[in-house]
């Protein structure tokens, strides 16, 4: 009996180490599994019989030269395959021999994809044309308002928690608890689409600029008072050609457009439309206004400076060139290294290897000195998101395929884009993969601006210096529109 009380007791010393000793081993299986060894999906396997599931995608580089490189989001270029484009490829193989189903993508620049999903749903049928559509923001949003695409928090086999898919999209794009489209993973051209600003190396040293930008962002001094102050003293701008007019061949201090008014709004944490405790939107000039007409207002005051700035699609060049502006003027000039600083997406990173000059990513610069972090912004209509069509006889099934995709992407694709096409390929410099990774991690989504109720984007993006006065012959009429969306919504 001793013997035995002994053993037990020796056991029961164990047993704590052991189960020290199993949860390190699991931990560090884990970090093999996450890190080194293979991955194990989640996303429950599912024969689904041969079954084909089509996909719809809007080509935003069609008739562009700027937009180089874009082969869908699903899609791959099988002859001259990019790193990107082999990772999809291994995802695509993987859903299809895992699911026994077929995928088929297909792009479209002729036929609208709202269109096509509003007509595919609205007429009655009962077998659908596509599964998944991938488009813009605010082409996408109205299809809520239509009745045409599904909660995508409905279908049971869409998990929106998961890593695969932007937890700030997600939060941002709901309405009620309800989110209709969103982007993740299973997307790149979200990514294409996420506003930066780029500078040209070689031209602020010729400049003689002392200013480490990247150590102004890492000691949150990149502001925009700062950016302005470079601007305004750096001597980029002059008649480079010698012809006595400063006009769109010659060198620049900074490169923009309209659409980059809004762009600093959401840079100073504002947006059109913020959500209440209840996450229902209200538009933001109804509770802060002074705050967004601030930030207006000394941008309008920087951007129409001539001497400073020059406007692709405002009213000089805009006027001159009324097909594709910004290739012809603020793309052209950074291209051939006289722009210092150029404010857009990340869509144009590929076409700048051509580029003799070295240039570098930057975040927006914050609009306040103690701003506790950066905001960035991803274009309304050259960002993708994804929808599913209303309606669908197999919804569901269409719903682990997407997150098949989605998790295998985040696995496979992500580290592709991100690190290789991003971080190597299209910026030259280590420092510009550090400020991506600020960039992405502060991306923010704005209701206001994707459903863009009573056409109020228009007013957050005009250079007319009236700020208060246009705004108010117009807040009225957008705020009855979003009304209207949510009581449908909440009628459903």
């Amino acid at each position: 009996m001793k013997k035995l009380l002994v053993c037990l007791l020796a056991l029961l010393m164990l047993v704590p180490l052991l189960v020290a000793c199993d949860k390190t081993e699991q931990q560090e299986q884990s970090e093999v599994s996450k890190n080194d060894g293979p991955y194990v999906p989640v996303t429950p396997v599912k024969d689904m019989e041969g079954k084909e599931f089509n996909v719809l995608c809007h080509d935003w580089g069609y008739g562009s030269t700027s937009i180089l490189g874009y082969t869908g989001e699903i899609m791959y270029d099988e002859e001259n395959p990019s790193a990107v484009d082999e990772a999809k490829k291994v995802v695509v193989d993987y859903v299809e021999t895992t699911y026994n189903c077929s995928i088929v993508g297909e792009k479209t620049a002729t036929e609208s994809v709202p269109a096509t999903i509003r007509n595919q749903v609205l007429a009655g049928n009962d077998d659908f044309e596509y599964d998944i559509c991938f488009t813009g923001i605010s082409s996408t949003a109205p299809l809520a308002f239509d009745g045409v695409i599904e909660d995508l928090n409905a279908i049971s086999t869409i998990d929106l928690s998961q890593p695969w898919w932007d937890q700030n999209a997600v939060a941002d794009l709901s309405i009620g608890g309800k989110v209709y489209f969103t982007c993740g993973a299973i997307n790149t051209y979200d990514d294409q689409g996420t506003w930066c600003m780029l500078f040209n190396k070689d031209l602020k040293t010729k400049l003689n600029i002392e200013e480490d930008f990247y150590q102004l962002v890492r000691d949150d001094k990149w502001t925009f008072d700062k950016f302005v102050e470079i601007c305004s003293e750096s001597n980029a701008t002059h008649d480079s050609d010698g012809d006595g007019d400063i006009d769109e061949l010659d060198n620049w201090a900074f490169g923009t457009e309209t659409y980059n008014v809004y762009v600093h709004v959401v840079a100073s944490g504002q947006k059109i439309a913020q959500k209440d405790e209840n996450d229902l939107p209200y538009l933001t000039l109804k509770k802060e206004t002074e705050a967004t007409y601030s930030v207006i207002q000394d941008t309008l005051d920087f951007y129409n400076n001539n001497n400073l700035v020059m406007i692709a699609n405002g009213p000089i060049y805009g006027t001159k060139f009324p097909d594709h502006p910004w290739e012809k003027t603020v793309h052209k000039a950074f291209i051939e290294g006289r722009e210092l600083f150029y404010m857009c997406g990340l869509i144009h990173a590929a076409s700048f290897r051509v580029m003799e000059n070295e240039f570098g990513i930057l975040p927006i610069p914050k609009y306040y000195d103690n701003q506790s972090r950066y905001y960035h912004t991803v274009s309304q209509g050259n960002a993708s998101c994804m929808c599913v069509p209303l309606g669908l006889q197999d919804t569901e099934d269409v719903g682990l395929i997407i997150s098949a995709i989605a998790e295998m992407s985040l696995q496979k694709v992500t580290p592709a884009y991100y690190d290789v096409q991003l971080k190597y390929r299209d910026s030259h410099d280590n420092e510009s993969g550090e400020m991506l990774d600020i960039i992405f991690s502060s991306r923010t989504f704005d209701l206001g601006a994707a459903f863009n109720w009573g056409s109020l984007l228009s007013q957050y993006v005009s250079l007319d210096v009236n700020v208060a006065s246009r705004f108010e012959t117009s807040l009225d009429s957008a705020e009855a529109k979003m009304n209207e969306l949510l009581e449908y919504l909440d009628a459903e």
